[in-house]
């Protein structure tokens, strides 16, 4: 039995926290500001308490009496540094460090920060869910979650972390973490900046109005990945991403439930990464330019 540390509350940190604490003890670190809330799992009818301990963002270093195994960031990309900084000061010397978000971010300054024996890891999901109220998750739909390493201890103790976290259903290891990473963000790109900006449903992207959106979208994406030398093929982009939407025809993007909350959005790791690293490239991207604009300046 682990001792975990799972930072965000949002939808994926409570389905993280459900299955995980089926094994191990989980502290769950949240903004709220009572460490007394009680959050639920539901799925269909049924609800059941997800058996965490709380420590809030104000006050941990109160709460936590010793380190943790491993501490899964599962906040959004803006704001990964701050969480990490927050925590860091808790992990074991041999903890295991898993971020988890929508998006690409540099890691190069937290890999800078972690000790020899620290992994680095990032997992990709697709587990399905939101909250419909701020202590409940309902889980809408199941999907693969795939595990990968981002430096070499992580790569050398793949195996104990990944039977550490294997109550997370579908749950694999790949040794391509970074393209799955790039696949993901493809996805992201197609569905929530429309998403939000049109105020619809992930299945209403599937219509033949925004399909040329999507297509010059992605056709960007795809080129500024393969300069980077992560090898994506744009029609195998698009069906995916196709195929998302269908799975999720019901659902709403965490997008669109940012803008309509009035929250910063994820918009900067999806088509903003494209739009820089698009300049840094010397390759156009008027499609992602022009989303980034619009969603920042919604």
């Amino acid at each position: 039995m682990a001792n975990i540390l799972v930072v965000g509350d949002g939808a994926i940190g409570l389905l993280y926290s459900h299955f995980l604490s089926a094994e191990h003890t989980i502290t769950l670190a949240t903004r709220s500001r009572n460490s007394q809330t009680k959050y639920t799992y539901q799925a269909g009818f049924e609800k059941k308490a997800i058996k965490v301990n709380i420590v809030t963002n104000e006050i941990p270093n109160k709460l936590i009496k010793t380190p943790f195994d491993t501490i899964i960031f599962a906040v959004k990309a803006y704001q990964l540094v701050d969480a990490f900084n927050q925590f860091i000061p808790y992990m074991a010397n041999t903890c295991n460090v898993v971020l988890s978000h929508n998006g690409m971010s540099d890691l190069s300054s937290l890999q800078s920060q972690l000790k020899t024996e620290q992994g680095l890891y990032f997992l990709t999901t697709r587990l399905a869910g939101f909250k419909n109220s701020p202590t409940n998750v309902i889980h809408t739909g199941l999907g693969e979650s795939v595990l990968g390493s981002c430096n070499q201890q992580a790569t050398k103790q793949k195996e104990a972390v990944s039977k550490q976290l294997t109550a997370i259903p579908e749950l694999y290891f790949s040794e391509q973490i970074e393209l799955l990473r790039f696949k993901k963000l493809l996805i992201n790109i197609a569905i929530n900046p429309l998403s939000a900006l049109y105020n619809v449903k992930n299945g209403a992207l599937r219509t033949p109005y925004f399909s040329g959106k999507i297509l010059n979208l992605l056709n960007e994406a795809c080129n500024v990945a393969n300069a980077l030398g992560v090898k994506v093929i744009l029609s195998e982009a698009l069906q995916q991403a196709y195929l998302v939407m269908a799975e999720t025809q019901d659902n709403y993007s965490s997008m669109q439930q940012d803008m309509v909350h009035n929250r910063q959005t994820e918009i900067e790791a999806m088509c903003g990464f494209i739009s820089e690293q698009g300049k840094l490239l010397a390759i156009k991207t008027p499609c992602n330019d022009e989303l980034l604009y619009k969603v920042l300046n919604s």
